[in-house]
């Protein structure tokens, strides 16, 4: 997982200077909310109360071409569930309110002036207080959005997350699995 957010900041590093060379590349914050739950294989999840959590990242956004660009983002979210943990039958506890850094590289598609297309992998590394009892540790997950730029500097969005891994280290796996699965929406602006 180390080796996949220091190849995914490389190509933000990389991107991003490419684009300085041009003087296109602009930057901005995000802030917004989100609304997650866990999702897995057994139905242990559906009876689960969703989380509501907060958001902010920082992102770049680098032109290819007049309606194309990619926009790496790094930022933090609170996810899980609003259940603050699960006690095992071995009697160990596991936190479900976790909160993930995370690194994205997004394609970015303008469908005219206003509204633009999302959609690209992110990574995360959980970074909720941990004690011996903490299965879990990373996360890999499909983004895709839909957004509406309301002038040259702000823009609001709506976002899917799907966790694709198992958030859950193998020795928890085999008793669960569990993926985060999120809603989220923002507001941007561009610097």
């Amino acid at each position: 997982m180390k080796k996949l957010l220091l190849l995914v900041s490389i190509i933000f590093c990389g991107a991003t200077s490419v684009a300085q060379e041009d003087g296109d590349v602009s930057y901005g914050f995000r802030l917004g909310a989100n609304y997650s739950t866990l999702s897995g294989d057994n139905d242990r999840w559906d009876d689960v109360n969703s989380r509501i959590g907060i958001h902010a990242s920082f992102f770049g956004q680098v032109p290819l071409s007049d309606s194309f660009s990619l926009q790496p983002e790094l930022g933090v979210s609170a996810l899980g569930i609003n259940e603050n943990e699960v006690r095992l039958e071995n009697g160990d506890n596991v936190q479900l309110k976790t909160n993930w850094l995370q690194v994205s590289v997004l394609a970015r598609l303008d469908l005219g002036r206003r509204l633009f297309v999302l959609l690209g992998p992110q990574a995360g590394v959980n970074v909720t207080e941990r004690d011996n009892n903490d299965y879990y540790n990373y996360d890999f997950a499909a983004v895709g959005g839909l957004g509406y730029k309301m002038d040259e500097n702000w823009a609001v969005d709506l976002r899917y997350g799907y966790g694709l891994s198992n958030i859950f280290d193998r020795e928890f796996a085999d008793l669960e699995d569990a993926n985060n699965r999120w809603f989220q929406i923002g507001v941007s602006y561009k610097l």
